[in-house]
């Protein structure tokens, strides 16, 4: 059961005993020629939502344009392009080497899809033990059928959330031939649960509001069974499946995001969430809580800034005028504002 005070528990204290890195390590592997964007808001947001150091791993060609937006980002032109594959060796060791200190590592904001990337992941997924958001183009590589990357997923499925959209669902459907059900989200079925009476009424008051809106749900039928039903065929690793409703489940338990964010769908709000959830689900790794309940509060922070953002700028939203707006959408959260 998920608790509101829950997000209180998962955030640390920023005592000022503690050091800097400890309050959250996290690197954005993804950027090319192509994509510069997506890496970088995935990066930033983690930062704005509390962590201390963010890291980019990309090509050449995309590191000066990214390192232009920000110095708040360390960023390593580590990524091979095109014509660079004899290289391959050198830098799978230094890419390994540098990211076992992260506690989280967001994989495929502007990845790109060459051949030699899945090679590069097939690596990472053997090698590193952190915490691993695949979203975007780290979707469609393990999707592809002649490729070990599933298989080491299921392997330590404990290891890895995944964050797919309508189309990266469907991909994903297809590998384990499973058929797709459309959400109906006014279908979903709430699990009924016994509350806390403080708890039940503070919910009920930021609802009310607006604010917060996020329930406990069956999983035994529907989208959500199906969603259910795909994490357990990958041994019940963590989905966070993007839609008018945020579905999340592990095939053992499954809640809905049911918030309102920004009606305008500016591109880059998926990076965001998965830069979120990279740094919440890590908090409440080391809070002995499951990390499913990051996950949930990485979807309310991103859907809560999106609101703040536009409720600002209407026609003008923008992904970076949503990442001004997390810092204080966290705070209003913990502080019941």
């Amino acid at each position: 059961m998920f608790k509101q005070n829950s997000f209180c528990k998962i955030i640390p204290n920023f005592e000022k005993s503690r050091h800097k890195g400890q309050n959250g390590k996290i690197a954005s592997i993804g950027g090319s020629l192509e994509y510069t964007g997506a890496p970088y808001y995935a990066a930033i947001s983690s930062l704005k939502g509390g962590g201390d150091l963010a890291y980019i791993f990309c090509t050449k060609s995309a590191a000066i344009p990214i390192k232009s937006y920000s110095p708040e980002c360390i960023v390593y032109p580590y990524l091979l392009e095109e014509g660079e594959e004899q290289q391959l060796d050198e830098m799978i060791n230094k890419l390994i080497c540098q990211t076992k200190i992260m506690h989280s590592l967001i994989i495929g904001p502007g990845l790109g899809r060459e051949q030699i990337t899945s090679k590069i992941l097939e690596e990472i997924f053997k090698q590193n033990n952190s915490i691993k958001i695949l979203d975007a183009d780290a979707l469609w590589h393990i999707s592809q059928k002649q490729n070990k990357l599933i298989r080491i997923i299921q392997e330590k499925s404990e290891q890895f959330i995944l964050t797919p959209n309508a189309m990266e669902i469907k991909r994903l459907l297809e590998y384990f031939e499973l058929e797709y059900i459309k959400p109906d989200y006014d279908r979903i079925i709430v699990k009924q649960q016994q509350q806390q009476f403080d708890d039940y009424q503070q919910q009920q008051r930021m609802q009310q509001d607006g604010f917060i809106n996020y329930k406990q749900i069956v999983i035994d039928c529907g989208y959500p069974g199906l969603m259910a039903e795909l994490s357990r065929k990958m041994n019940n690793v963590i989905i966070v499946s993007k839609g008018q409703n945020d579905i999340i489940t592990n095939g053992k338990v499954g809640y809905a995001i049911d918030m309102v964010g920004s009606n305008k769908r500016c591109g880059g709000q998926g990076d965001i969430l998965s830069g979120l959830i990279g740094l919440y689900s890590y908090w409440a790794q080391e809070q002995n809580i499951d990390k499913i309940e990051g996950c949930i509060l990485g979807s309310v922070v991103t859907r809560g800034a999106a609101k703040r953002a536009e409720n600002k700028e209407h026609f003008s939203l923008t992904t970076p005028k949503i990442i001004d707006h997390i810092g204080d959408t966290l705070y209003s959260i913990v502080c019941g504002q």
